[in-house]
């Protein structure tokens, strides 16, 4: 008899005990997803980060090619100059390649992000805000360089469906003039505006 009990005993002492290992493992199992699932979510987070931080920083210029228009006009594409800028005239065929590209590989040679008008008829000022000097306007998807110089307020400003609350951007264009821009009218990508009249 007393042989007997030691041997239910024995079988109670480790039927609990394999309980409790299938228990045991079965919590390790389900801490081990819950890591694997947590660490495949940050590892997303850090790709969908990354790829913002790729959309939002343009690729270098040196890997871009800069394409300046044959001669200077005021077709679509062109910098209109106004309020007593010069307007050049069409140079002899020996110089008109670099006068056109000269500008435009200097800011390039000066590593400076190339940023896309997104608004036409951006306005060029000397002076940040809307009472400085008018220096020209740019067409929409001009191509100007940002010169790593923003204002430090912000302004308001009606862009016809909606209100934009932006800095003053320094920028040069490709014709070399050098002035502030409204904020909203620049971008990294080459896009138009939403929420401006056409």
């Amino acid at each position: 008899m007393k042989g007997l009990l030691s041997k239910v005993e024995y079988i109670v002492i480790g039927v609990l005990a394999l309980i409790f290992l299938m228990w045991t493992v079965s919590k390790c199992n389900a801490h081990k997803e819950e890591a694997q699932s947590a660490e495949a979510i940050e590892t997303m987070q850090d790709s969908l980060a990354n790829q913002q931080q790729t959309a939002a920083t343009p690729p270098p210029i040196a890997q871009q090619p800069v394409q300046q228009p044959a001669a200077p006009t005021s077709s679509p594409g062109t910098y209109t100059p106004i309020n007593g800028e010069a307007a050049t005239t069409a140079p002899t065929a020996g110089t008109q390649a670099a006068q056109t590209t000269a500008p435009a590989e200097t800011a390039a040679a000066a590593g400076l992000s190339k940023l896309y008008v997104t608004i036409d008829k951006l306005k060029v000022r000397k002076e940040p805000g809307l009472k400085g000097q008018l220096l020209g306007e740019l067409k929409l998807f001009d191509e100007v360089y940002y010169m790593n110089e923003v204002t430090d307020s912000t302004y308001e400003v009606n862009l016809g469906k909606e209100k934009a609350n932006e800095p003053y951007v320094k920028i040069k264009t490709k014709r070399g003039t050098v002035g502030w821009v409204y904020g909203a009218g620049v971008h990294y990508v080459k896009k138009k505006r939403s929420g401006t009249l056409d």
